[in-house]
């Protein structure tokens, strides 16, 4: 018989399933193609392979989805990886062998300096571009241009004027309309464009039209003639590629995925935004060369399978997809170490045009069914994996482990990836979960056999898993975290793989189903906010008497312990031993960790944080006392009848009572610290949290996060300033009939922006 969720048994369970987060350090130079390839961060892979027992030996990545994840596993271990899309191929290969400052300045200088019509090609295409200053009316480049996708004109340009230095943003003319609206003759171009993907009969080529449609004609007729241009230059081998990397670039910076204002920073589908940016051509070629890496990978390319196995610091590259590499590995397959790919229609079918473009149409040839696939879903996505795990799990003797990175997670992303993979024959075995960062790591093991189907409704479970995580959190949460929640439970018991036996309904829809009975009126939760979408929602239990404390208090006095013993830490660090601290569902956002950071310590240049003199503990303890004093005092002189004593956590925190009548007036929390727990079970009304006022953007940040405490300041709680205690103190005027309205007077040069403490 199973535990009931919260029990010590069940929360073993788990905590066993748990791992701890590896969090690493964004890249300075996010690179090219930033936008569609995974967010990984720096030192993530290192710190996760530190941390979890693969065994020794060489790793296998048979997705290839991420440059980053590839090289950084590589320089610890051989890595084999299988990259199929070539202009993913390209990013990772210029990672490794940088493209030279000097090549890049030539192959930019070749290419402005070929000749078309009578004048250079640098400035042929400018003049695509031409416009006239709004202030001056002399003529200008343009550096882009903002359509309207539904009137089908430029609204807005932007540029700098070197006549009188104007420089912004401005209305289009009728002139500047016209110029754009001309440019859709240019149907030789566009025909040139779609050829070198797909030939006139070839089944694709409607696909290759419907991908083009998101290039401005004017952004088309450009990329065309420069292609032209592109196989008359002699470069050298170095030139060639930086030429191909500045133009790769261009091609994404091209297209009509760039929202205004800015939006879709990572577009999934294939359609042009309601008003997109469109680039001067020339002017985004000349920006392209900032975002290819020029410091060297510590990692030597090699090609599998010629290469033979790899060691630390080799990574062998097989260029086709996971069906065919695996046909090269040996009877035995190693442990694997990937990024699970994100269905990404944008990507990949603007991969199949981009490498056309630039390799050919045999280049393309790996990913061209990519052309041909226009929706992607979790169920596809899930299907997809299944497939691809069960070929693997093939060649992966019982117990192999899988180690996943699910960059840009979500519920849905998750749970398709554990209904794949159980049904492929894998035990899910932990995770660690940051779905407000989009970020999430999952280990699985290759399983020969599967236990005995479980007697209990899915149901039952899901609800189970759902109740355990919120008294594990001590606080709402998000429909997207209990959704994982319970997709991870059923993983956990491999009934995933079971819905698939299922004719009537898809595994991932049964088990939205399920959430929405589960999360229904009546039931052992409670919907925080009625009129949101259930999806956008959040959730508490309607017994929470056995809920920990709040997750977001907890990692407060975390940070608070790590300021005070190791001055001058990281902030990776920081979040390194917080995630160790707090594994699974609970690993802290990184959102929440900062605000704890910013609200008692001050980071200097390299990122280290070191304490305020004010919150050194004995600074608090003193203030604390002093408030407390103060408070006594003040309730004397107003006529209540005072008690005081410490609170629930010792003298870092203290409390004061202001009785009237034989009932309590007003009821103060005297505290250092952003901890509200004591507030959200107290009623709102005379109960007013003291604090210092440099906890406010953390009371902000927690007033966002947890619906209770809105509601409780709704029903008239009040958070209130060391300060401004100390200035009633001294208020001669106060009576007992003005405190509630002083207690509310805060002047507005004091008052925080986020979140007006009182």
């Amino acid at each position: 018989m199973r535990e009931r969720p919260g029990s010590e048994g069940y929360r073993r369970i788990l905590e066993s399933m748990d791992l701890a987060f590896p969090p690493g350090v964004l890249p300075e130079r996010p690179g090219p193609l930033a936008r569609f390839l995974p967010p990984m961060e720096r030192g993530a892979v290192t710190r996760m392979l530190a941390s979890y027992p693969l065994p020794d030996g060489w790793l296998l990545d048979p997705f290839g989805a991420s440059p980053l994840l590839a090289i950084e596993a590589a320089q610890s271990r051989g890595v084999v990886a299988a990259f199929s899309n070539p202009v993913t191929r390209f990013v990772l290969e210029q990672r490794i062998h940088p493209l030279s400052p000097a090549d890049l300045r030539a192959a930019l200088a070749l290419l402005a300096a070929a000749p078309k019509d009578d004048t250079r090609l640098e400035r042929f295409l400018l003049e695509l571009y031409r416009s006239e200053c709004a202030r001056c009316g002399a003529s200008v480049f343009a550096d882009h241009f903002i359509w309207d996708r539904e009137l089908q004109v430029p609204v807005l340009k932007a540029y700098a004027c070197d006549a009188c230095h104007h420089s912004g943003e401005d209305p289009t003319t009728p002139t500047d309309r016209e110029r754009a609206v001309a440019s859709a003759g240019y149907g030789l171009a566009h025909a040139l464009a779609a050829e070198r993907a797909a030939a006139g009969d070839d089944p694709d080529r409607d696909h290759v039209e419907a991908a083009l449609a998101v290039y401005p004609a004017r952004a088309v007729y450009a990329l065309v003639t420069w292609l032209q241009k592109l196989e008359q230059i002699e470069f050298t081998v170095g030139q060639r590629r930086a030429a191909e990397a500045l133009m790769l670039s261009t091609f994404d910076a091209a297209n009509g995925l760039w929202g205004y204002p800015e939006s879709r920073a990572r577009p999934k589908m294939l359609v042009a935004s309601p008003r997109f940016r469109e680039v001067n051509v020339w002017r985004a070629l000349e920006r392209a060369g900032d975002e290819w890496p020029q410091e060297p990978a510590a990692v030597q390319l090699a090609a599998w399978p010629e290469s033979g196995l790899p060691h630390a610091g080799v990574l062998a590259v097989f260029p086709g997809p996971i069906r065919d590499l695996i046909e090269t590995l040996p009877a035995e397959a190693p442990a694997i170490l990937t990024a699970l790919p994100r269905p990404n229609q944008s990507y990949w079918t603007l991969s199949a045009l981009w490498a056309s473009w630039l390799w050919g149409r045999e280049a393309a040839a790996p990913i061209k069914m990519a052309l041909r696939r226009r929706r992607y879903d979790w169920m596809w996505h899930a299907a997809a994996l299944r497939g691809a795990f069960q070929a693997l799990a093939r060649r992966q003797p019982a117990g192999s482990p899988v180690l996943a990175f699910l960059p840009e997670a979500e519920a849905g992303f998750l749970a398709a990836a554990l209904a794949g993979l159980d049904a492929a024959g894998y035990r899910l075995r932990g995770q660690a979960l940051r779905l407000s960062d989009g970020q999430a790591v999952v280990a699985w093991e290759a399983a020969r056999h599967r236990p005995a189907t479980s007697a209990e409704e899915i149901g039952e479970v899901m609800a189970g898993a759902v109740e355990a995580a919120l008294l594990e959190l001590g606080e709402p949460a998000g429909y997207g975290l209990l959704y994982a929640a319970a997709a991870l439970e059923l993983g956990r018991q491999r009934q995933l793989a079971d819905q698939w036996a299922s004719d009537d309904t898809p595994p991932l829809m049964r088990l939205t189903e399920e959430m929405e009975m589960i999360l229904a009126p009546g039931g052992r939760f409670e919907r925080m906010e009625v009129r949101t979408e259930l999806e956008s929602g959040h959730f508490w239990l309607v017994d929470s008497a056995s809920a920990a404390m709040p997750l977001s208090d907890r990692v407060e006095t975390s940070v608070l312990e790590t300021l005070r013993s190791h001055p001058g830490i990281h902030t990776t660090e920081v979040e390194a031993r917080l995630c160790d601290a707090y594994r699974g569902l609970r690993t802290p956002d990184r959102k929440l960790v900062l605000a704890c950071l910013a609200s008692y310590a001050l980071e200097d240049p390299t990122g280290c944080w070191r304490i305020r003199p004010e919150d050194e503990a004995e600074a608090r303890l003193s203030d604390i006392a002093e408030i407390r004093a103060m408070l006594e005092a003040l309730g004397d002189r107003l006529g209540y009848r005072v008690s005081a004593g410490e609170g629930p956590i010792g003298p870092w925190n203290a409390t004061v009572v202001w009785e009237e009548a034989g009932r309590p007036a007003f009821h103060y929390h005297v505290q250092g610290t952003a901890a509200l727990e004591a507030a959200l079970a107290a009623p709102g009304g005379e109960h007013v949290i003291v604090l210092p006022g440099g906890r406010a953007p953390l009371v902000a940040e927690k007033e966002r996060r947890d619906p209770r405490l809105r509601a409780w300041l709704a029903a008239g709680g009040r958070i209130v300033k060391f300060r401004h205690i100390r200035r009633l103190a001294t208020e001669a005027s106060l009576h007992a009939e003005s405190l509630p309205e002083r207690l509310g007077i805060d002047p507005p040069e004091h008052k925080d922006p986020q979140l007006p403490l009182l």
